[in-house]
């Protein structure tokens, strides 16, 4: 059921027209009629929407003729007349109308809007007499007929309908007995033969609600209002009002309490309005701010004013607009903590008086404002989380699945609980934001400056290894609607890249800092400890210099993360956290390694340091703003200082990408079956394994790429593909057929199958690789990979090249004669540059690979320990056929049910201190060019040597079943015996970190 036209007889009110537009939105002679959004971005404010019709002064029909005014409406379907017009005696008041149609005069100026009395008809139809056996019903009578394709009255008291006073027929006259039409007439005395006209100094309004129906049962697919004048149209469009109160019609408003922070407004006016006088309609581009209404939040001496999209909700009625926000509102905070957000959690809406338009020829604007405010309630809950190198991942199952991040720098100003007690600094689940000495000691010296969150948008972290809260004070940061299941991670490119707002195109859509201009981001990269780089100084020699460089996953932002500040940096792309300390900042960094990362809570210590053994953060954020680019010093560092986030889906079937500061999502990639993904060491692209479909997807990851996260090719690979790993020098993707015991070897050149191993493959569950040992390890000149085995072994490939000259069999060339009972998952050991994994499985093995006897959970590290050194040609030779070539492998740490809480499932590593900065590890084998920074090679060349890519402090096991709840993640000390790390300083004993349902873990550098 769609409305096909609404008219006065003098001409269209329904549906709108517009002439099309050029490309730069000038009108051409072609005239659109508006059946869609698609037509409506036609009109612009160079090229805005016909005007409606008038009626004439005078009583009189299109002809000329006397007679009433009217007004009609035609369907594309018979009208199911009861669904508009009411039987009932007592409905005449209303003009037998039941609502769906309504004919009302609105007073602009005062609001009032009243029913216009008068007569329908449907099919030249319309409810007259009494009915005799039933006296509070009136009968439906056919007063209207056609002769020679004009309206007669076939009963006298039809005389009047238009065209049966007239000796001449008019255009459409036929349509007004259609059974598809309704016509209103105006009939103040119930007599149709006086002639009567509309009122003139207001505006008449035909309104269609979506419950017309046809008489098929179908309902109106798009709501309408049709609004015109009797004589010319001068009266201002105006917000519509209602209530004793005259309270706007904007909803929510009117001191709406609990309101979700993801709303949209629904704005009504007194009559259709041009759209673009009030807002863009959404596209992809950002919204600008409104001159016409304004939507702000925020205490008085810092309003956030937010831009937005305006969109009618039916191209038919442009009186009722949805303003789309271009971001959520805050929430207020939990309430029932006593942590209400106050001012920025009540949202006002004010309507500035002489700033949108009518239709009409001549425009009006409307000459009165309107103030109305309402109160968001927690909703989903903002999140700025820490980020890289101080984060690990943690898929959450269960009823509830999600993701959390653990913090490892504790010092941050993200979203979380505020509440802090100077006299008591170190208390469970406050904030650990106020102990950073760089807030304590110099926050307002600093550029720019911090101080104390006030609300938990920008409360701050509870201290390291506490799971980052969002401002709803949850850890589960991204849940339902967002995620339906949480398989597999993966982090990719930095984001600053993609969404920033510096040159060429700056700050779309208010704010914005020209010292945030990628050309003035220059990454000078210096020794620093043992295992990191820092900053060049002018005392120290730069090793590395790069020009206009996304963030570096080496480096943390001071702090981790800035706090979210209002208004925003940036609306569009939005920017909403405080750029990193600035390096203009004429301060030393006072948040450095140091004791007591915890704190001591029974002497009242906060914590004092870093986590990190190593210094990771600076003082490398732009310049604050000025106003010639030329007074901006170079920087290193600048928001946004998340990463792309990939996370499978699978009940979706889905890979959701995510901004892994703020949690929204930027894009879902839609897929047959995901099941487990991996990222190329260079991040150009990630392999995703689809277990029911038989295929290994492609997807680019590239930013600047023109097929950036679009699937670029799809792989057969064998049965049920499930674990999968690319090898870190970028020659090879393994994929782990599990449901036909084999594996498929990609070629990362060709991303084709190479190579299919059948040799000591049983069940095949997950896949590491570790890099060619070309001047490091055993100096092999080959790659290893370890399969882990559904039963438990381990089948060792050794790579390529082989055949004549060849020093590699490319091929399984053993297991090491270790089991594994009931294997979990298997990830690279970073630390050692001879070859070595964990694996995760059950019941504890000793070092001599024998069972210990203690069951349950269980984590070992297999090491390539001995062999022969250098490269060993392959023919001539003793080695002829696939063979281990006297390598010898050991059990050299393990952990067992009595050091853990349960079952892990799933293993990480920190990254505080890692290698990322320097150019990825890349051999005469390698497909590509290596990634000068944030590459994933677990070997980095340094100084004519290779160093390890990260120095891993922590190991963190996820158990979903725990001793200490139903899911928790272990944190082991690798420093210090592999010893279960106290995480919880407020409670005795040894504490893992609560997260129910944890099931997988995911840091950088993750296979």
């Amino acid at each position: 059921m769609t409305i096909l036209e609404v008219s006065n007889g003098f001409g269209l009110l329904l549906p709108h027209r517009v002439f099309r537009a050029d490309p730069q939105g000038l009108p051409t002679a072609e005239v659109v009629e508006i059946r869609r959004l698609d037509d409506l971005r036609n009109a612009t404010l160079n090229n805005p929407i016909f005007a409606p019709v008038e009626w004439p002064v005078a009583a009189q029909l299109p002809n000329g003729d006397a007679g009433n005014h009217f007004i009609y409406a035609r369907f594309q379907q018979p009208i199911d007349i009861d669904s508009v017009m009411d039987a009932s005696a007592g409905a005449a008041a209303d003009s037998n109308l039941r609502g769906p149609i309504s004919i009302l005069a609105v007073n602009a100026s005062t609001g009032i809007t009243t029913n216009i009395v008068g007569r329908a008809f449907i099919g030249g139809q319309t409810y007259g007499a009494v009915n005799p056996d039933n006296s509070t019903e009136l009968l439906l009578e056919k007063w209207i007929g056609l002769e020679g394709g004009q309206p007669v009255a076939l009963t006298p008291e039809g005389d009047g309908f238009p065209g049966t006073q007239s000796a001449a027929g008019f255009a459409g006259a036929a349509d007004l007995v259609s059974p598809n039409t309704f016509v209103f007439i105006p009939d103040a005395d119930g007599d149709l033969s006086t002639i009567e006209t509309f009122p003139a100094g207001v505006q008449i309004r035909m309104r269609m609600t979506r419950e017309v129906r046809s008489k098929a049962g179908g309902l109106l697919e798009q709501a309408g209002l049709a609004s015109t004048t009797v004589g010319l149209d001068s009266i201002p469009p105006e917000i519509s009002v209602a209530g004793a109160d005259n309270d706007p019609i904007i909803i929510p408003g009117n001191g709406d309490l609990d309101v979700d922070p993801e709303t949209n407004i629904l704005v009504e006016f007194t009559e259709p309005v041009q759209i673009r006088t009030i807002g863009e309609l959404p596209d992809n581009a950002p919204p600008p701010l409104s001159a016409a209404v304004l939507l702000q939040f925020g205490p008085s001496s810092n309003v956030v004013t937010v831009p937005f999209a305006a969109r009618p909700l039916s191209v038919y009625d442009l009186s009722r607009l949805e303003l789309i926000p271009a971001y959520n509102f805050p929430g207020s905070g939990p309430v029932d903590q006593g942590l209400s957000c106050g001012s920025f959690s009540t949202v006002r809406i004010i309507v500035n008086a002489g700033q949108f338009s009518d239709l009409a020829s001549v425009p009006n604007v409307n000459t009165l404002s309107a103030n109305t405010n309402f109160t968001t309630g927690e909703g989903a809950g903002l999140v700025n989380a820490p980020v890289l190198p101080d984060a690990i991942y943690v898929a959450r199952g269960g009823s509830k699945p999600g993701i959390s991040v653990i913090d490892l720098n504790g010092f941050g100003g993200g979203t979380g609980n505020p509440t802090y007690d100077d006299q008591n600094p170190i208390v469970k689940g406050n904030s650990n934001f106020p102990n950073n000495p760089n807030l304590a000691l110099q926050g307002s010296s600093l550029l720019p400056p911090i101080q104390r969150g006030t609300c938990t948008v920008d409360g701050g972290s509870a201290g390291v290894f506490s799971l980052a809260k969002d401002s709803a004070l949850s850890d589960l940061l991204a849940t339902s609607p967002i995620l339906e299941s949480v398989g597999d991670m993966a982090l990719g490119h930095s984001l600053d890249n993609t969404f920033n707002n510096a040159l060429p195109f700056g700050c779309q859509s208010g704010g914005g800092n020209i010292c945030a201009s990628t050309g003035l981001k220059l990454v000078q990269i210096a020794a620093g400890g043992a295992n990191t780089q820092a900053p060049s100084t002018v005392s120290t020699f730069p090793i590395k210099t790069v020009s206009g460089a996304e963030n570096l996953v080496s480096w943390a932002p001071q702090p981790n993360p800035p706090p979210l500040t209002f208004p925003p940096l940036c609306l569009s792309p939005l920017i909403g956290a405080l750029e990193p300390t600035s390096i203009d900042t004429p301060l030393n960094n006072l948040l450095t390694p140091g004791p007591l990362p915890l704190g001591n809570p029974a002497a009242n210590q906060p914590p004092q340091g870093l986590l990190s053994p190593e210094q990771n953060g600076f003082f490398v954020g732009p310049s604050p703003p000025q106003q010639n680019i030329a007074a901006c010093f170079t920087f290193m560092m600048r928001q946004q200082v998340g990463q792309f986030l990939y996370v499978i889906d699978r009940v979706a079937s889905q890979i959701v990408v995510l901004n892994s500061n703020r949690f929204t999502v930027i894009e879902r990639i839609s897929l047959p079956d995901p099941t487990s993904m991996a990222m190329s060491p260079n991040l150009e692209f990630i392999a995703v394994t689809n277990q029911n479909a038989d295929i290994v997807s492609i997807i680019d990851t590239n930013p600047v790429s023109a097929s950036f996260h679009q699937v670029t090719k799809s792989i057969n690979v064998g049965r049920g593909p499930t674990g999968i790993a690319w090898e870190p020098g970028n020659e090879d993707i393994f994929v782990c057929n599990q449901g036909e015991d084999s594996v498929t070897i990609i070629s990362a050149f060709t991303l084709e199958p190479r190579k299919f191993l059948r040799n000591q493959i049983n069940n095949p569950i997950e896949v590491a690789i570790t890099p060619r040992q070309l001047g490091f390890g055993f100096l092999r000149g080959v790659y290893f990979a370890y399969v882990l085995n559904g039963d438990g072994s381990v089948a060792l490939f050794e790579s390529g090249p082989n055949g004549v000259n060849g020093w590699g069999f490319d091929d399984v060339i053993g297991q090491p004669s270790f089991r594994f009972d009931n294997p979990k998952t298997i990830q690279v050991d970073l630390a050692n540059l001879n070859s070595a994994v964990w694996i995760v499985h059950e019941n504890q093995i000793g070092l001599n690979g024998l069972p210990t006897g203690e069951t349950g959970g269980a984590a070992a590290n297999l090491a390539l320990t001995s062999g022969l050194f250098g490269i060993i040609p392959l023919d001539p030779g003793a080695f002829v056929s696939p063979s281990i070539r006297d390598l010898g492998f050991s059990v050299v740490s393990t952990i067992g049910g009595n050091q853990l809480t349960g079952v892990p499932v799933d293993i990480a590593f920190d990254n505080q201190r890692n290698g990322t900065s320097l150019t990825n590890y890349s051999t005469q084998f390698s497909a590509g060019f290596p990634l000068s920074i944030n590459g994933k090679s677990v070997v980095k060349p340094v100084n004519a040597a290779f160093a390890a890519v990260s120095a891993p402090q922590f190991m963190f096991l996820a158990v979903p079943n725990s001793s200490e709840g139903p899911g928790v993640v272990d944190v082991f000390n690798l420093g210090s015996g592999f010893g279960r790390f106290d995480t919880d300083p407020f409670l005795p004993g040894v504490q893992s970190i609560p997260a129910p349902g944890a099931n997988g873990l995911c840091d950088f550098i993750r296979q």
